[in-house]
């Protein structure tokens, strides 16, 4: 699987938008582009923290991921993982 940009069209409310240009002018993110997938990531972020019981539950889960040997560990990194994938260990983690 490669990791390649696909054209997105958000569109956001004229508050968020406006907030996310004033933190891109303010140095914040160096693009709307990067302003929007950090958000996205936040996101993700905090579904993932609800889907395992919080924040604290989630930290602790990933401190204790162990990379499977016979996987190669460059599919953990450059987003060759979906967030799909991600999730559902997750989840499958949290209920044993």
């Amino acid at each position: 699987m490669t990791n390649s940009a696909k054209p997105v069209t958000v569109t956001l409310n004229a508050e968020d938008a406006a907030d996310l240009q004033a933190r891109v002018e303010r140095g914040e993110f160096t693009s709307l582009d990067e302003g929007v997938a950090a958000e996205l990531a936040e996101l993700n972020y905090r579904r993932a923290a609800e889907i395992v019981g919080g924040p604290e539950k989630l930290e602790a889960l990933l401190d204790k991921l162990e990379v499977v040997e016979t996987q190669d560990p460059a599919d953990w990194i450059g987003g060759k993982r979906s967030l799909s994938d991600m999730l559902a260990d997750l989840k499958a983690q949290a209920g044993s």
